[in-house]
């Protein structure tokens, strides 16, 4: 119960502290929903040219869309401090954190929220909205919603730990291995169907994106089952997560402080 309430005050002091830039944050919230604005243009150039793609009808792939830019929200906004493991190891800071007693892979994760995750998710409600309205699911599809959303944020940000864990042993400015991580993730974007064998077994089974987005998508268009769009989520957000905290504690024993 205490460290719990110790995370909720760390998340809610580290939300404070970034809201307080007022320009910074009506900035990021623009420059994020700007950056949704110029997916769905391209989306609007694919279907002004074809009807369908890959089987998967234009409202369809925008409730790709929407789905994608929710998870993405909602990990920017919650679990986001990933982000900034290199810099805490370069200048030091991770040594700071780890003399408190708690989770160290939650302290990390909770210290960084960002603001512009909040014009994500708003772009990507906006277009499941949409999407909703012209599919017309089952109204009981609804309350599932939140199992989604949240299970893709875990999943997302799990992959991020996961790779993130090589940090350790290849910190420098020039890592790029978060951002290769975020690039994959974009593909929730399209149907699954358009992408190649490997590409998909690796974002559906190795990096399981489209466990939270294509499954329930599927389901939604009337083509998958509900015990699968129900259960896959949330199970492979537990493997996920299990996954990202092994190889965290295991990267994190080898640790040597900065300057190692």
């Amino acid at each position: 119960m205490h460290a719990l309430r110790f995370y909720v005050t760390l998340y809610r002091t580290a939300l404070k502290s970034v809201a307080e830039y007022r320009v910074d944050f009506a900035v990021g919230i623009v420059t994020a929903i700007s950056m949704q604005l110029a997916a769905l243009a391209f989306y609007w150039v694919i279907f002004a040219r074809t009807p369908a793609l890959g089987g998967w009808s234009p409202g369809q792939v925008l409730l790709l869309f929407g789905f994608t830019a929710m998870v993405l929200g909602l990990s920017e906004a919650t679990l986001n401090g990933i982000w900034w493991l290199p810099y805490y190891i370069l200048d030091g800071q991770l040594d700071r954190l780890l003399t408190f007693p708690v989770d160290s892979l939650a302290f990390v994760l909770l210290s960084r929220p960002e603001l512009h995750s909040f014009g994500n998710f708003a772009a990507g409600a906006l277009s499941v909205a949409v999407a909703w309205h012209l599919l017309s699911p089952p109204w009981y599809a609804l309350l599932f919603l939140p199992l989604w959303i949240g299970a893709g944020a875990v999943i997302y940000t799990g992959v991020l730990v996961l790779v993130g864990a090589l940090t350790f042993r290849i910190v420098g400015p020039w890592v790029t291995h978060l951002f290769t991580v975020h690039q994959l993730f974009n593909t929730s974007r399209y149907p699954i169907s358009i992408y190649p064998r490997w590409l998909r077994v690796l974002v559906l089974y190795l990096l399981p994106f489209g466990a939270a987005i294509f499954v329930p998508a599927d389901y939604l268009r009337g083509h998958g089952s509900l015990w699968q769009a129900v259960l896959v989520p949330p199970l492979a957000a537990l493997a996920v997560a299990f996954a990202a905290k092994t190889a965290w504690d295991a990267a994190l024993r080898g640790y040597q402080s900065t300057g190692s």
